[in-house]
Parts: C-alpha cells; sequence; structure tokens
C-alpha cells in the first residue's frame, strides 16, 4: 500500500496530540507531518508536497484561510485536499468563505474520533484517486508531446497545426517561394565502398547539418529523396526574403561541408540549384502523411543542380534578379536544359 503523507497544521499541542495519535491507529501507511502555524506550513507543503493537510481554523501569524488560500495560489499545490478543523459555532458565511479559500471538508471541535477516521479516509482516497488521475495525464501528455515531434518530423509546423486544429489541410498556391534542391556528388559510387552502417550514419550526420542550417535561415525543409536535400523559403509561411534566405543556406551548406572535410574520413561534395517561382504544396497520403510540392520552380531547380558544378550554388535567372544586389554571380552561357530550352543561369561566386 502507498504510504501518504499528512500534514496537521495545529496550534494547540493537546488538539494536536489527539489528531495524531487517532491518525496513527488508521488502517493505513501514514507520515504524519506537523506544523504550529501557517508560515512554517507553507515550507513543509513546498518541501513535503503532502497528500492530505488538516488544519485548524483559528492560529496565530496566519489563519487556515489565508493559509488555504495561499495553496490555492501555487499550481503545484492548489490540488491538495484540506480539511478545516473549526469550532461547533461557526456560521454559515465563514463555512462558504472557507470553500472559496479552497477547503473540501470540516470536521468540528471538539474532534469526534469515528468522524475524524471516515473523512480522512475519505479525503485520501480522493487524493488517491486525483493523483492516479495525474498520473494518467501526465502520460498522456507525454506521448502528444512525442506525436507532436513526430508530425513535425514530416510535416512544417504550420501545416501540423492546421491539422490538429482542423483536422484536414488544403493545397495552396504559393506566389513568391526559392526553392532548394541539392544532390551528393557521387554519392552511388561511395554506397559500393562505405559499409552500410557507417553510410547511413554519415548520411543522416550530413542532413542534420542541413536542417540546422535551414532552420537558421527560416527555412523549410521538405524532405530527402535518397542523397537529394529538397528545401524552400517562402511556403507555408510567407517571406519576403525567401530568395537570400535560401541564398544564405546554401552558402552556409557549401562551408559546413568543406569544414567537415577537413576533419572527416569520408568526404562529400554537393550540387546546389536554385530557383524561385510559383509552388503549390499539400499533403499526400492518408494513412502516411507526406507534404511535398509541386511547381516549375521544383523541376527547374533539380535541373540547374543536375547542370552545376561541384561545391557550386546554380541559380536560375528569376532567382539572380531579386537578390543580385546582395550576393556576387558568375554569368553563365546560355544552356539548353530539358523541358525548359535555353536558360540564363548563375552561379554564386
Amino acid at each position: 500500500m502507498e504510504r501518504f503523507k499528512i500534514l496537521i497544521v495545529e496550534d494547540d499541542p493537546i488538539q494536536e496530540k489527539i489528531i495524531q495519535h487517532i491518525l496513527e491507529n488508521l488502517d493505513y501507511k501514514i507520515q504524519l507531518l506537523k506544523s504550529q502555524n501557517g508560515f512554517d506550513a507553507l515550507k513543509i507543503v513546498e518541501k513535503e508536497l503532502p497528500d492530505l493537510i488538516l488544519t485548524d481554523w483559528d492560529m496565530p501569524k496566519m489563519s487556515g484561510i489565508d493559509f488555504c488560500k495561499r495553496i490555492q495560489t501555487n499550481k503545484k499545490f492548489k490540488d491538495i485536499p484540506v480539511i478545516m478543523c473549526t469550532g461547533i459555532n461557526t456560521s454559515s458565511e465563514n463555512l462558504k468563505s472557507a470553500f472559496e479559500s479552497g477547503v473540501v471538508d470540516f470536521i468540528r471541535k471538539p474532534l469526534d474520533k469515528m468522524e475524524l477516521v471516515s473523512r480522512v479516509k475519505s479525503m485520501l482516497r480522493l487524493s488517491e484517486s486525483y493523483q492516479t488521475i495525474k498520473r494518467q495525464k501526465e502520460e498522456i501528455e507525454a506521448e502528444k508531446e512525442k506525436s507532436d515531434k513526430l508530425l513535425l518530423n514530416i510535416l512544417p509546423q504550420k501545416i501540423a497545426n492546421d491539422l490538429k486544429e482542423f483536422g484536414k489541410t488544403e493545397p495552396e498556391l504559393f506566389k513568391a517561394v526559392t526553392v532548394f534542391y541539392s544532390d551528393i556528388v557521387d554519392f552511388t559510387a561511395k554506397t559500393l565502398k562505405i559499409p552500410p552502417d557507417i553510410l547511413l550514419n554519415e548520411l543522416n550526420d550530413l542532413i542534420k547539418g542541413f536542417d540546422a542550417i535551414m532552420n537558421k535561415h527560416h527555412c523549410e525543409k521538405i524532405k530527402t529523396v535518397g542523397d537529394a536535400y529538397v528545401a524552400v523559403c517562402g511556403m507555408p509561411n510567407t517571406n519576403p526574403k525567401h530568395a537570400e534566405n535560401i541564398l544564405n543556406a546554401a552558402i552556409d551548406a557549401i562551408a559546413f561541408l568543406a569544414e567537415r572535410n577537413k576533419k572527416s574520413k569520408y568526404k562529400w561534395e554537393v550540387r546546389l540549384g536554385i530557383d524561385t517561382g510559383e509552388v503549390m504544396g499539400g499533403i499526400i497520403g492518408t494513412s502516411k502523411y507526406i507534404y511535398d510540392i509541386f511547381g516549375d520552380p521544383v523541376n527547374t531547380a533539380s535541373r540547374l543542380e543536375h547542370n552545376s558544378q561541384t561545391m557550386r550554388i546554380h541559380v536560375s535567372e528569376r532567382t539572380y534578379k531579386l537578390v543580385k544586389d546582395k550576393f556576387e554571380f558568375e554569368e553563365q552561357a546560355p544552356l539548353e536544359v530539358k523541358g525548359k530550352g535555353l536558360m540564363k543561369m548563375y552561379f554564386v561566386k
């Protein structure tokens, strides 16, 4: 059986002894805590967090009512049941004040043993039920937090919030979005030379690094497809600096890999493609959600990546026009791109 802590707040030593004697003979395992005034009792409540409090009404320094009010102001203590010991002639108005201060039951003086035992047992059962509910609530909250974190691993926060609040989210067209598309150079060839467990650890470390960079620059990772990494800025939350943010993220991604390659046994390099325009975003699937993006800038960013150079950032003319005064570029000769025809392209210096 669980051990219950009962706090007795009583300034009369004789009354305290009577209550102690009665409670020590309960068929419960209990630990008695004692105080002669409300101030000291508050310290005990803070330290011990009792399951039940028995307090006198009229005490020096702080009345039982004021003591209960102080308990009620603290979320940690306000659900501890309190039994008030009061005189036989207590008025209805005073009883009302006591209930409003947080008292849940009364026992009148002179104390009756059977009444005290019955009320204490009732309150201990109440406390036990409350503690069970509290634990269940905490377990549910912990599981909910885990579920929320898992949801945020696969969905942007705005989309996850919409799903939780409304149970659905509608596809949406975003007018000004910049798309980041990267691919690891010679990844397939390297997979044949690196043990699978090491390969996955390496890939995971690279993605974690890219994720941190995207968060830093207010960009949204959309997905990874094998060794390809896709991110955006400007959706699902609009951002007037979408192109600038993606360029800064791309520069940091190159720097991250270059620094990592100095210390790592395995060297990884990427090609990067970036384009800007209208992008559609929405949930795909019902049992396994994925938030995916569609539109010309997605395809163009992929083509730019394919035609990029190792550890270079390849930018479309649309993106270039938005940030040409913020970064230095090298204009490339127009290139025939599948599905696009001749395109102007730029490398970030």
